[in-house]
């Protein structure tokens, strides 16, 4: 599949680029993309598997961005590369106007914060001291976390709610709950900018309600997010914009009451389902049928 691109053309790795009819479902680019990310004609593969051919999109600042498509599609490999957990192997991507590759690490931890599908700790760390380390890009070598930091951290996990494990091992609570730590962790990097790949695959209903009201908050003060989700309806709910990914490639980009219909659905995942609206916000949902 070939992505649309917001300069309004197709694009491969070979070849020229042909003009197309623009349709409803055109990409969304802001047009004003400063501060934010612009990936401009990126090519990537894995040894066996090309991703992303001449991929072209910008997400702005202050922008509540959904990465959503079936498995193998790309997403995870998409926000990993706006964290510079990889690195294109052809094109370029911009943040706030400048290369992402030309950040120092630390200064870009500082900026953008980066929520994996799970976490993995080798040594068995506090909750407290998890969260902590999250101010390690502030901090020279060697100097200790100061108070203001012990403040930060605490501020996080009473957020996440999660501060009656503070003196838990991080080892030895659930993956939801760890996954929660995880998160505290990224809001006291107090970056700009926050990645999370599907964020809510461990937690119970309660604490998926209480992360998704925190992106919401995270969004309201200011900062940029893109959450890669399984769940369609929880994207359609609390993003305002929806990238669509198949086979490696952006095949879709617009609002998710747009984009979220059953043709889409069955397009890409290869089911239909029944749609409907939230009775609360009234935005587009859809149902699998039964039968």
């Amino acid at each position: 599949m070939t992505p649309r691109t917001p300069s309004g053309h197709f694009h491969n790795c070979v070849g020229p680029a042909v003009p197309f009819s623009k349709g409803n479902n055109t990409p969304n680019t802001p047009a004003n993309p400063k501060s934010g990310f612009v990936v401009k004609e990126l090519c990537f593969s894995y040894t066996q598997k090309t991703l992303f051919e001449r991929l072209t999109v910008s997400i702005g600042r202050g922008e509540f961005c959904s990465v959503v498509g079936p498995n193998g599609a790309g997403k995870s490999t998409f926000i990993k590369l706006l964290a510079r957990l990889l690195e294109p192997h052809a094109g370029r991507i911009l943040f706030e106007e400048q290369l992402l590759s030309s950040y120092p690490r630390r200064e870009l931890a500082q900026r953008i914060a980066y929520v994996p599908q799970e976490s993995y700790f080798a040594l068995d760390f506090t909750v407290l001291e998890t969260v902590l380390q999250g101010r390690h890009p502030y901090l020279k070598p060697l100097e200790r976390y100061h108070s203001s930091d012990f403040a930060l951290a605490r501020q996080a996990i009473d957020r996440l709610g999660i501060s009656h494990l503070a003196d838990k091992g991080i080892n030895n609570i659930s993956s939801g709950e760890r996954q929660l730590a995880v998160i505290a962790r990224s809001l006291v990097q107090q970056p700009s900018v926050i990645v999370l790949d599907e964020p809510l695959n461990h937690l119970d209903l309660s604490h998926q309600q209480q992360v998704l009201f925190l992106l919401g908050e995270l969004h309201s003060e200011g900062m940029s997010v893109v959450l890669v989700a399984h769940d369609l309806n929880q994207a359609a709910l609390v993003s305002q914009r929806m990238l669509v990914f198949a086979e490696g490639q952006l095949v879709e980009d617009g609002k998710p009451d747009d984009l979220l219909t059953p043709d889409l659905v069955q397009r890409y995942w290869g089911i239909r389902p029944i749609e409907g609206r939230h009775p609360e916000s009234n935005k587009r949902q859809i149902f699998l049928p039964l039968k």
